[in-house]
């Protein structure tokens, strides 16, 4: 994996993950300091009892054997993998959109009564409860389901169609994980918790 593929985990100053970000950006907020002179973020030597470190400290440990490293033209310095914001002690309120990609993505593009992935276009969204039986447009009675369960179905509950829904339809959560992407050193802070954060925020006042 390129440096421009590693990514950070960032906590915020309670040691609560807050964010998952480039190393490029990792290491600007690690650089970056207040008018105080502290800086903005500390590195996490996670091998170290999780001791904190300024990039002063850090860049004076070497690489162990097999360790993954960054050159300069002078030297060799270990990847930082998580990094501890100095000031900055809330957490992120994210917003999930209610809206046909988010739904498609939550269904896994899966037929929620019969199981099959016909591809995107031959899926539509099904009120369980029918409106014209007064359900809702929302998270938990809408799914996905394939043309030929659709059409199965028609104007009736699933109950009355004689069918069952695979999974129950709810709101989903933001996975710290997304695109499949763990770090061992971050498992310490994470465990197996979902966190309502993104993998890149590039709004910088965010923290």
């Amino acid at each position: 994996m390129s440096l421009a593929q590693k990514k950070v985990l960032v906590l915020n100053k309670s040691w609560r993950p807050v964010g998952i970000v480039s190393l490029e950006r990792a290491l600007n907020k690690v650089f970056s300091e207040y008018h105080t002179g502290e800086p903005k973020a500390r590195i996490i030597d996670c091998s170290n009892d999780f001791a904190t470190m300024t990039w002063a400290d850090w860049s004076a440990l070497k690489p162990k054997d097999g360790e993954e490293s960054m050159s300069s033209v002078n030297a060799i310095f270990r990847i930082p993998t998580v990094i501890q914001l100095t000031k900055y002690d809330k957490l992120p309120h994210q917003k999930i959109h209610y809206c046909r990609r988010t739904v498609y993505k939550r269904d896994n593009y899966t037929c929620q009564y019969c199981g099959c992935k016909p591809g995107s276009e031959e899926l539509t969204i099904d009120h369980v409860l029918p409106r014209s039986h007064g359900g809702l447009t929302t998270w938990e009675n809408c799914v996905l389901a394939c043309v030929s369960c659709n059409s199965k179905k028609a104007d009736r509950t699933p109950e009355r169609a004689g069918m069952k829904l695979l999974n129950k339809p709810q709101k989903p959560k933001y996975n710290l994980f997304k695109g499949d992407y763990r770090v061992k050193d971050w498992e310490a802070f994470l465990g197996a918790s979902y966190w309502t954060v993104e993998l890149e925020n590039d709004n910088e006042n965010n923290f």
